[in-house]
C-alpha cells in the first residue's frame, strides 16, 4: 500500500488593501482498509513525505493505530472516573491513593498538559515540561521523590490512554525520557531507651497526649493506625500477661481508610502495662460516638497531623528530641530496635509491625541486625578468651615452625 501527497494553495492572510496572500501546503494521505482515507497537513513537503513514510510503513506493519484525539484534560478526567473511581468502589484501590492521584492530576498534570491534543502530546511536550520541574527541584519546593510519582502517574495514564479500545494515544510521550536516580533516603532517627523515657516524663506532664506516645512506644503501630483505634480494637486479654490490639483502619489526609497493606490489617501484641494505661484514660475519656480511642469532643478522631503539629512538636522541643523528621514513627522505629536488641525472632518482628516479608523488615532495619551482630561477636570473644598457652601456639604456627622442617 502506498500513499501520496496533496499539494494545496490556501490563503494564509489578507493585507489591508483586501489583496490575499497565497501559501502552499502538503497534505500526506494514506489508506486503511478498503475505503478509509487518513491525512495530516504540513508547512513543508519533506515533512510530509516523511511522515507518509512513516504511516505507511505502520499500516503495512499492522502496528498503525487509527487515534481518536481528545484534549488531554477529557483524557485525564475520564481516567479518574473510569480506571480510579472503578478501583476504589471494587476494593484494589485504597480511597486515600485515589484521592493523591486527583490532586496530583488538578495541581500538575491537568495544568502542564491539558489544553494539549493527545495526539499532540509528545515527548518534546513532556521534556519542556521536565526542565520546569527541574527548576522546581532545585529550588526545593518539589521533592524528586515526588517528581518520580508525578512520572509514575503520568506513565500510567498513558498507558491506559494507548489501549486499542480507547485510541487517545498511538505512542508513548516518555519513551525517551531519562528517568532519575533518587538519593538514598535518611533514615529517621530512633530514639534510646533513656530518651523515651525522658519523652514520656515530658508527656505525663500534658494528659492525655501521654497516652498516644506510650501507645507508639509500646505497639510500634504506625500514625494513622493510632489514630484509627476503636476501643473495640482493645483487648485486654487475661490481664496478666497483656493483650492486644486489632489494627483494623487508619487514618490518612482526613479520610478513614482500610490499612497500608493486606499484611497491615493484624493483631498486635502489647505488654500489660500499656492496657492498664489505657483503661485509666477510659475512665477519662469514655467512648462516645463511633468510639475512637483518641478522640475530639464530638466523638470523631484526632487529626494526625493536626496533633503532631500542635501537641507532639512541643513535646519533643521540651525534651530536647526535636530532630529533623521525628515523630511517632521514630517510636515505631524505637519500638523495633528495642524489639532486635532483645533477639525477637525477626519473623515475629515482621509480623507485629505489619511488614508484607521478613525480608522487608531485614532490610529496613539492616543497621540494625548489623549493630547485634557485632555485639553478639563481642559477646561471643569476650567469653571465650585465649589462654597464654593458645595464644604462644597460634603465634608458633603463624611463623611457620614445624619440625619436619
Amino acid at each position: 500500500m502506498k500513499g501520496w501527497v496533496v499539494t494545496r494553495t490556501v490563503v494564509d492572510k489578507v493585507k489591508a488593501d483586501g489583496s490575499k496572500v497565497y501559501v502552499k501546503r502538503y497534505d500526506a494521505r494514506w489508506r486503511i482498509g478498503p475505503s478509509t482515507i487518513k491525512g495530516k497537513t504540513f508547512q513543508k513537503k519533506k515533512d510530509a513525505d516523511s511522515y507518509l513514510t512513516a504511516m505507511v510503513q505502520r499500516v503495512q506493519e499492522g502496528t498503525y493505530v487509527d487515534v481518536k484525539p481528545a484534549l488531554m484534560g477529557e483524557v485525564f478526567a475520564r481516567y479518574l472516573e473510569h480506571a480510579v473511581d472503578v478501583r476504589v468502589k471494587e476494593g484494589s484501590l485504597k480511597s486515600s491513593t485515589a484521592k493523591s492521584y486527583r490532586s496530583m492530576v488538578a495541581e500538575h498534570l491537568k495544568p502542564a498538559f491539558g489544553a494539549y491534543r493527545s495526539d499532540r502530546f509528545n515527548l518534546a511536550v513532556v521534556e519542556q515540561w521536565r526542565a520546569g520541574i527541574a527548576e522546581k527541584i532545585a529550588a526545593n519546593t518539589m521533592s524528586p521523590k515526588f517528581y518520580v510519582n508525578l512520572r509514575n502517574l503520568l506513565h500510567a495514564i498513558a498507558d491506559w490512554a494507548r489501549h486499542p479500545a480507547r485510541r487517545y494515544l498511538a505512542h508513548d510521550p516518555l519513551a525517551g525520557l531519562p528517568r532519575i536516580r533518587l538519593p538514598r533516603a535518611k533514615k529517621r532517627p530512633h530514639f534510646e531507651p533513656a530518651q523515651v523515657l525522658e519523652l514520656m516524663r515530658v508527656a505525663a506532664e500534658c494528659p492525655p497526649d501521654d497516652t498516644v506516645i506510650k501507645v507508639a512506644v509500646f505497639s510500634g503501630l504506625r500514625r494513622g493506625e493510632i489514630f484509627g483505634l476503636q476501643w473495640g480494637d482493645v483487648d485486654a486479654g487475661s490481664g496478666q500477661d497483656g493483650g492486644r490490639l486489632h489494627v483494623r483502619r487508619s487514618i490518612y489526609q482526613g479520610a478513614i481508610t482500610t490499612p497500608k497493606t493486606k499484611d497491615a490489617d493484624r493483631v498486635v501484641d502489647v505488654p500489660q502495662r500499656l492496657l492498664d494505661d489505657l483503661e485509666v484514660y477510659r475512665v477519662m475519656y469514655p467512648p462516645i460516638g463511633e468510639g475512637f480511642v483518641f478522640r475530639q469532643a464530638s466523638g470523631r478522631p484526632l487529626d494526625p497531623d493536626k496533633w503532631h503539629r500542635e501537641r507532639l512538636v512541643p513535646i519533643l522541643e521540651r525534651a530536647k528530641l526535636r530532630l529533623p523528621k521525628a515523630g511517632l514513627h521514630s517510636l515505631r522505629h524505637t519500638y523495633v530496635s528495642l524489639l532486635i536488641d532483645q533477639g525477637e525472632d525477626v519473623s515475629y518482628i515482621a509480623g507485629q509491625v505489619g511488614h508484607s516479608s521478613v525480608q522487608l523488615t531485614r532490610d529496613v532495619y539492616a543497621h540494625v541486625f548489623n549493630k547485634v551482630r557485632i555485639d553478639a561477636m563481642r559477646r561471643l570473644n569476650a567469653a571465650l578468651p585465649y589462654s597464654s598457652h593458645v595464644a604462644s601456639q597460634a603465634e608458633t604456627a603463624g611463623t611457620g615452625g614445624n619440625s619436619g622442617e
